[in-house]
């Protein structure tokens, strides 16, 4: 047990099976993802009582569309209450952050070479939360180019106050005020080649690719001579999978502004796609060679396809948010269910679930395993950026408290120290999810039988589950410094039908945490059963637990994968098959990226 502050117990929490805390009085948890302060990844293990202190800005730098972070944009912080300018160049995350500043207003002001400029004014008044702010820097067009004449006037004077104020809430990704400006723009001015420029990237950032195109083909047409406008449209044909097209406006793009800021990136996209086409071209010329009776009923994909593109080094895939670095949320991802199965009765799968569970903790106090860990860290594309894998001594320690409760505590190779994980962010308890189960819990949660599935060929009972409205969270806790948020948690369990075991859960936070920029913390364990020996009884513990996160701008995925059993008090030693992991790739961490800070 912890002590947090003066009467305050954290029970520490397991990372196996659900043998979690059960209850205690006052807070309970069965998971934690325990993130380093800046003081604690300089060394200073000293306690701190504020993750984000007052007399500090930080900046957040994305491109146009959301997406890529930003490195080497100038941020300059101007106030009167300081002698000089505070100048940083933002960090390959995009970040950029400014400390021991006195109270009082500030101007943020973020640019780049071929970007506009972005200015925001901040407050610090040392009694709230420092400001934080997002920005994304949009490509700046030809001044020519855009200052069109419709006819013998001149452009609007009101459409151009109105483009100004949807750049402003463009760059501060305020995506519904930049479409209202929008709209008024084209009202006052319908052939306006700025204003349809950024419609067309708004329509690209809320994933609207064929509407975005129209009008960047609009602006094009209005004024040729755009070269930020041009590479947007080959993103928007890109992301409609019209290869050819993509081509050509890139190719163009390079003839034309050979020397713009974007010329490098745009020659390696076109060179990767233009050498996935030729390749798969060749592929398919072989195909033929060894099938002269006629074509396969499998043929390779067609020169310019998805399957072409799929492995390229992509600059136009890092423009579009995607969420394919992790598995749908819950409530998005639709389960086959057997409709002519009989009817779920849901009383008598709780009961039979909570029994199993109650179970497992009478049967076991103490065991240790190995647990091997491959962590992963992700692009807003899914792409890796930075892999490793650590292998563990686990132990875990379960001990009575009181007659409703238990103390669970779990060590890795001795120590509980958050500095034997990646990033010095600690994940523990999570295949704890299945304690929900339990019957001391289930009270805190709504439940509801889905139907009949199955799960790795078994039959299995699908039962949703979701915090209730007014119960503290129980299953998963994020600790930053000396501060906890508990995080309520919704998702699904696969349930046997015939024994009732719980062979796999998967879960999603009900709603984000600001406080920590916490956007995703998406979970999928599996389970299996662990025959005793000399002994008729077998308990159900975690093959793997997969943990997928977005957080203060940073994206990871873990894998935790365990076995060789040892159950003390029980039995003397088990063995629980073996799950397939496949050897993540070790790769060395960018000189110069220390461990992230929050």
């Amino acid at each position: 047990m912890r002590r947090v502050g003066p009467g305050f117990p954290i029970t520490l929490f397991t990372a196996l099976c659900g043998l979690a805390l059960l209850v205690c009085p006052r807070f309970s948890t069965a998971q934690s993802i325990q993130v380093p302060t800046s003081a604690q990844q300089h060394g200073d293990t000293r306690a701190t009582d504020d993750y984000a202190a007052a007399g500090q800005i930080t900046v957040q730098i994305q491109d146009a569309f959301g997406a890529a972070f930003f490195q080497g944009a100038r941020v300059a912080v101007l106030t009167n209450l300081i002698d000089t300018t505070l100048i940083m160049v933002s960090d390959p995350g995009g970040n950029a952050r400014f400390t021991g500043l006195p109270v009082g207003q500030y101007v943020v002001e973020i640019s780049a070479a071929g970007y506009r400029t972005v200015q925001q004014q901040v407050l610090i008044s040392g009694t709230s939360k420092s400001p934080s702010i997002t920005v994304s820097m949009v490509p700046a067009a030809d001044k020519k180019a855009v200052k069109v004449r419709v006819g013998s006037a001149s452009v609007s004077s009101k459409a151009v106050k109105e483009s100004e104020r949807a750049l402003h809430s463009l760059q501060l990704n305020n995506l519904a005020d930049a479409q209202q400006h929008l709209e008024r723009a084209l009202a006052f001015e319908q052939d306006y080649s700025e204003a349809d420029y950024l419609m067309g990237l708004l329509l690209l950032r809320q994933k609207d690719p064929a509407r975005a195109a129209g009008y960047l083909q609009k602006s094009l047409a209005l004024s040729p001579d755009q070269a930020p406008a041009l590479l947007a449209l080959s993103q928007a044909q890109y992301l409609q999978q019209d290869y050819p097209a993509a081509t050509v406006s890139l190719e163009r793009f390079l003839r034309d502004y050979p020397h713009d800021p974007q010329a490098s990136n745009a020659q390696k996209y076109l060179d990767s796609m233009q050498k996935s086409r030729t390749a798969n071209a060749g592929a398919m010329e072989s195909a033929a060679e060894s099938t002269p009776s006629g074509p396969s009923d499998n043929p390779p994909a067609a020169a310019g396809t998805a399957a072409a593109t799929t492995d390229l080094p992509s600059l136009l895939e890092s423009f579009a948010e995607s969420n394919t670095w992790a598995p749908p949320n819950v409530d998005d991802e639709k389960i086959d269910i057997d409709a002519s199965s009989a009817p779920c009765k849901l009383d008598s799968v709780l009961h039979s679930a909570g029994q199993r569970v109650r179970e497992l903790v009478q049967n076991v106090d103490r065991f240790t395993a190995t647990e091997n860990l491959e962590h992963t860290n992700l692009n807003r594309m899914g792409l890796k950026t930075y892999s490793e894998t650590r292998k563990f001594n686990y132990l875990v320690e379960i001990r009575p408290v009181d007659t409703t409760g238990i103390n669970v505590e779990e060590y890795r190779n001795g120590s509980d120290s958050a500095r034997q994980f990646p990033e010095e962010i600690t994940t523990s308890g999570l295949p704890a999810l299945a304690m929900i189960f339990h019957p001391n819990l289930q009270t805190r949660y709504e439940f509801d039988c889905q139907g009949r599935s199955t799960w790795g060929g078994r039959p299995a009972w699908v039962v949703r589950f979701e915090q209730r409205s007014g119960q503290n969270s129980s299953m998963l806790t994020y600790q930053v410094g000396k501060r906890y948020y508990a995080v309520g948690l919704k998702g699904r369990a696969w349930i046997d039908a015939a024994n009732s075991q719980v062979m796999a859960m998967e879960s999603d936070i009900m709603r984000p945490v600001p406080e920590i920029h916490l956007v995703r913390d998406h979970q999928l364990i599996e389970y299996g059963p662990v025959h005793f020996q000399n002994k008729s009884l077998e308990l159900w513990l975690p093959k793997s637990a997969d943990w997928y996160c977005s957080l203060n701008g940073k994206r990871f995925h873990r894998r935790h994968t365990f076995s060789k059993f040892m159950l003390f008090s029980v039995d003397d030693k088990q063995n629980i098959s073996a799950p397939v992991v496949v050897p993540a790739e070790n790769t060395q961490q960018p000189s110069g990226n220390p461990p992230a800070t929050y």
